[in-house]
């Protein structure tokens, strides 16, 4: 049995890796795994600042509840793969399991579920960034695929792509 992740932002600019995904999942078999990789914390001069925004809205918060602040944050964002996943099950008529992980480094974690997993392919979004962003930045699409021990599948995502 061949098992697909998708990896999820929760965005809607993302669904096309869902839809991607779950149409593979559909026509060839298998079963379908949902990630979202939670940043825990992004300091600034500000202090602690929980990564809410992934999930709707944006919360500043101290550095001492910096801790319990993330635990919520990873606990709603689990809740929301679960249904998200639950939802996609349904409507696809396919096995899905939906997860979310806190992830010091997205890429690591990603590849750490693949292998825990024993995933056969990567499902990925890319948005296009402008090229400052790329080079300042650097592309998380770009380094899941050179860090891949697995086939990795790039979906283009964005206001304007039809899968």
């Amino acid at each position: 049995m061949v098992r697909i992740l998708a990896a999820t932002d929760f965005s809607e600019e993302g669904r096309p890796v869902l839809d991607f995904t779950a149409d593979m999942v559909k026509k060839c078999g298998g079963k379908m795994y949902l990630l979202h990789a939670v940043e825990p914390c992004m300091m600034d001069a500000a202090g602690c600042m929980a990564a809410e925004d992934m999930l709707g809205g944006f919360t500043a918060i101290s550095p001492m509840d910096c801790a319990d602040k993330t635990t919520s944050v990873l606990a709603m964002a689990d809740k929301r793969a679960h249904l998200m996943a639950e939802q996609i099950s349904k409507d696809w008529d396919i096995p899905i399991y939906g997860k979310a992980e806190e992830a010091d480094d997205i890429v690591e974690c990603v590849h750490n579920f693949c292998a825990r997993h024993n995933i056969d392919i990567l499902v990925i979004g890319n948005r296009h960034h402008s090229l400052l962003s790329s080079i300042l930045l650097g592309n998380t699409a770009e380094k899941l695929v050179r860090a891949a021990k697995i086939p990795v599948t790039v979906v283009p995502c964005g206001p304007k792509v039809n899968i």
